[in-house]
């Protein structure tokens, strides 16, 4: 065998080794970003929650039952608004989760194309007649940050910059979510509380009601039920209001931490990361134990 050849078997032995060692080094340094992802799927499956429209939108039907017939027209006219305001805290919701749900996927180096158009995004922004202008801005700018990098392979400095620019706009998305559901779902529960109080007393204390405790028993047990449902959905209300709060919380600290973020969840960053996952987990578990 000539000397050639063995330098050449050399050679190549110690390329394949190299090689290795080098994939070995670049798999061994290359930043996990597993808390990244759990609180990413978490709050983007907790932002999509959409119980909370879906009673708001069916109100106006339910105050029927406690309301005269003359206020069947106003009923009437309650509900088509709120099918028409609905769009607006939905634009919400779904503009906080494809965002969540996106950086989970980007966190795992998922290539997957996310092609939510920026035209539907458009349209649905002139149906949301709940939003101010500043509003609409923050969700057309978290929308378009999204769009432009949901489809490249994301490295660590990438995911900082989205992150980065973001923060802001996905703050304002989240206010505004949380305005409507405590400024317009709750205070719209609460009237719908008291009226279904005011019904019943009305029934129980009319001055011609004769004695008969077997039916004012019965009374008082389905005026406290239906006063049971209407204080479930205030909660109802209140927890996805905790658990907008969570993902504002946690995405701050995503991005106060954006320069460390192959190191996110580890280290000292491990606990106060941890503790926002574990009390967003918490929120989302309390909105889905007081819907059902």
């Amino acid at each position: 065998m000539s000397y050639s050849t063995n330098n050449a078997r050399r050679f190549r032995w110690w390329a394949r080794f190299l090689a290795h060692l080098l994939l070995a080094t670049a798999i061994s340094g290359c930043a996990s970003f597993t808390e990244v992802r759990k609180f990413a799927s978490l709050s983007g499956n907790a932002a999509g929650f959409d119980g909370i429209t879906r009673d708001y939108v069916e109100a106006p039907e339910r105050r029927k039952q406690y309301q005269p017939a003359k206020f069947y027209p106003d009923l009437e006219s309650m509900k088509a608004r709120r099918e028409a305001q609905h769009a607006s805290l939905d634009l919400l919701q779904q503009t906080l989760a494809n965002y969540m749900h996106g950086l989970d996927a980007l966190a795992s180096g998922d290539m997957r194309v996310f092609d939510k158009s920026l035209v539907d995004v458009s349209a649905s922004l002139n149906k949301a007649s709940m939003l101010d202008a500043n509003e609409k801005q923050a969700v057309g700018a978290l929308s378009t940050l999204f769009a432009r990098s949901a489809t490249v392979w994301y490295r660590e400095h990438e995911m900082k910059k989205l992150i980065g620019r973001s923060n802001e706009p996905l703050q304002d998305v989240i206010r505004a979510a949380r305005r409507i559901v405590e400024n317009g779902i709750v205070a719209d529960l609460q009237v719908e509380s008291a009226l279904i109080a005011r019904y019943y007393d009305n029934i129980m204390l009319a001055p011609d009601n004769p004695p008969e405790p077997v039916a004012m028993a019965l009374a008082k047990e389905v005026r406290a039920e239906a006063l049971s449902r209407a204080d479930g959905r205030i909660r109802s209300a209140r927890a996805y209001d905790n658990v907008l709060s969570g993902i504002a919380a946690g995405h701050q600290y995503l991005y106060d931490h954006r320069n460390a973020i192959g190191a996110i969840g580890h280290g000292e960053t491990g606990p106060q990361f941890k503790s926002h996952i574990n009390t967003l987990r918490t929120a989302y578990k309390t909105l889905l134990d007081v819907s059902r």
